[in-house]
């Protein structure tokens, strides 16, 4: 179910996103962590690789099978970015994930599904 890449191990960052995403707890710091956890190149942004990663052990946390048209991983990342990237780099800073996350309830529900 946390098994995002379908390799059929759930490896350290699947385990963090299940937890984080799981957790219960102040809405922040639960969505600070998830943006860490989907910062695998640690440059302190995520960008649409990264993102589409992240959505993709989202919808297998919530057993989300359709993954075509509006809910492909990498289409849903490009959208999301275009639509909360406040400094038009193409990436999202933690301010403005945490913000993003906030104020949008389909992506709050998604990467913050008990709040």
């Amino acid at each position: 179910m946390f098994d995002a890449n379908h390799d059929g191990v759930i490896d350290f960052n699947e385990y963090l996103l299940a937890v984080a995403a799981t957790s219960q707890g102040d809405l922040d710091d639960r969505l600070e962590v998830a943006f860490d956890i989907c910062d695998t190149s640690d440059d302190g942004q995520i960008d649409r690789k990264e993102l589409a990663v992240m959505i993709s052990a989202a919808y297998d946390l919530r057993g989300e099978t359709d993954r075509k048209g509006d809910n492909d991983p990498k289409k849903r990342a490009a959208e999301i970015i275009s639509r909360i990237d406040v400094g038009g780099d193409k990436k999202l800073n933690k301010y403005e994930f945490i913000a993003g996350c906030k104020n949008d309830p389909v992506l709050r529900r998604l990467l913050a599904p008990n709040t």
